[in-house]
This record gives C-alpha cells, sequence and structure tokens, in this order.
C-alpha cells in the first residue's frame, strides 16, 4: 500500500490461488498506484442472475476512518452491492475495511486530502474482485469477476464549472482509461460529474431520460457528448437537492 508521501512503486501481479486462468491479481498502474496486497480466493463470479444494487454518493470526506463504520451502515441499510465514492479526500491509494465493505480508494499523490476517489464492495462480492487500478484523484478502475465474464467499473470525480481547462483533461483521460478496458467487459461508470443535463433532449434521446432539469452548462455539454460518443443508452444524470427541515 502506498502511503502519503511515498513514491509510487511499480504494480505487482500475483497469481491467484482459485478461479480461471486468464485474469491475475494486481493493484497499481497510475499515479500513486498501491503496493499489491496478499493472494486471495477468487470466487466464480457475481451471480447476474439476482439483483445487483450498484449507486454513487458524494461523501464530501472519507478523511478519517471513524466515519467508515457510519457509511457501512448506511450501504447495508439500502442493500447496496457497490458503491461509486468521490470527493473522499484520501491521499495516496489502497484498500480498507469496515463493517460489511470494502472500500479501495485512489487519491492525491502528494498527501493532500482534496478530490479523491474510491469504489466500495459489499463482504460477499469482495471475493470476485480481480484486478485495482488507481488513476490518480479524479478516476479509479476496479474490475471484477461474473458469471458471463467480466465487469470493469470506473469512479469518476469531475472538476467543476470553474476550471474549464481541467475538465477537458479529465474527460480525456477518462476515455483513455475506458478504451484500455477490456472490449467485452461490461462497463459501468458511475460518480459525481459535476453536471446538470439541461432541458432539452434535442440530439440525445438515447443518453438521457426524459426528467430533464436546470440549465445547460459548459460541464453539462461535456458530460453528454462523452455519454454519447460511448453509446450510453437508457441512463438519467441524478440531482440531489438540500431541503430546509419544516419548522
Amino acid at each position: 500500500m502506498t502511503s502519503a508521501g511515498q513514491s509510487p512503486r511499480e504494480s505487482r501481479t500475483l497469481n491467484q490461488v482459485v478461479g480461471p486462468p486468464s485474469p491475475t491479481f494486481s493493484y497499481g498502474g497510475g499515479r500513486g498506484g498501491a503496493e499489491a496486497a496478499p493472494a486471495r480466493r477468487i470466487t466464480p463470479g457475481i451471480n447476474l442472475r439476482r439483483v445487483l444494487r450498484v449507486g454513487s454518493w458524494n461523501v464530501l470526506s472519507l478523511s478519517d476512518d471513524h466515519r467508515l463504520p457510519l457509511l457501512s451502515g448506511e450501504l447495508s441499510r439500502l442493500r447496496v452491492d457497490i458503491v461509486g465514492l468521490s470527493e473522499t479526500r484520501r491521499p495516496g491509494s489502497g484498500e480498507t475495511s469496515s463493517g460489511d465493505y470494502t472500500y479501495y480508494w485512489s487519491g492525491m499523490s502528494n498527501g493532500h486530502r482534496v478530490r479523491g476517489v474510491a469504489i466500495g464492495v459489499s463482504s460477499k462480492l469482495q471475493p470476485s474482485v480481480v484486478e485495482v487500478t488507481p488513476v490518480d484523484e479524479r478516476i479509479m478502475r476496479v474490475r471484477m469477476k461474473h458469471t458471463l465474464g467480466f465487469m470493469s467499473l470506473v469512479a469518476v470525480y469531475a472538476p467543476t464549472e470553474m476550471r474549464k481547462t481541467e475538465e477537458k483533461m479529465f474527460y480525456a483521460k477518462l476515455d483513455s482509461v475506458l478504451d484500455q478496458c477490456p472490449p467485452r467487459d461490461t462497463l459501468i461508470v458511475l460518480g459525481d460529474f459535476n453536471a446538470t443535463t439541461g432541458t432539452v433532449r434535442d440530439g440525445y434521446e438515447l443518453c438521457v431520460g426524459p426528467m430533464l432539469r436546470y440549465q445547460k452548462t459548459t460541464n453539462s455539454s461535456l458530460l453528454l457528448n462523452f455519454a454519447r460518443s460511448r453509446s450510453v443508452e437508457n441512463c438519467r444524470f441524478l440531482v440531489s437537492e438540500t431541503r430546509a427541515a419544516p419548522a
């Protein structure tokens, strides 16, 4: 595991104990990549005949471990299997467990507690994880085995509207990460894109549902163009609202 202040190490590959011969278990591949974890048993994979609950959550901070039990408890209550987390603010990259979940994170390599992404996997699905690739403080990938093959989950935390140059760099890097995913993998991208969809669907009918809201911005166009270029269908981008408590 790479901690804050340490230089990135070359990722090491471990032979799996049980499972199909093709995948290997490794950490690394991006800036701040973590050292390989001990070899572990890999199951035949996620059973796609059962309901798989996948979600995303901007948690604002997971820099302190005492927040993890609260998060795990809420995920268990909602019966979430896999969650993409953004703005975790954990430096470096690595793996930790709390309650019924294992969390893989990717953050700043210089030790700063800003930005950051993570992917949480329930304990019953964690043995299906075959590869973890921290990219940077805005993107990471976890690859998992399922009964029909593999899935690549990519967690993201996009820049805000005020960082226009960084926005385009982010989407260029995200495209590069997705291009590196095996073409037959089931691909799931989840996280906080810091964008709204606008109120007009023209040209994006296959990308977003009818429940559109708010005005389109620069981030909106980048997000919708990304979704269209990747042939994302029936996708809904949701925005939570903070409501004042009743008096």
